[in-house]
């Protein structure tokens, strides 16, 4: 079991744990901007 399994276990309606990217389901770097919801990697 990694970090982001034990990190994101519960539930989260708000903060960081509680969006992914719409393509690769990444927490890390987001765009939310315009309700893109993508992380860095994938808006490329």
């Amino acid at each position: 079991m990694g970090f982001e399994e034990i990190h994101y276990s519960r539930p989260r309606k708000y903060g960081q744990g509680s969006r992914q990217c719409r393509a690769c389901s990444n927490r890390h770097g987001l765009i939310r901007k315009y309700k893109l919801d993508m992380c860095r990697q994938c808006f490329r």
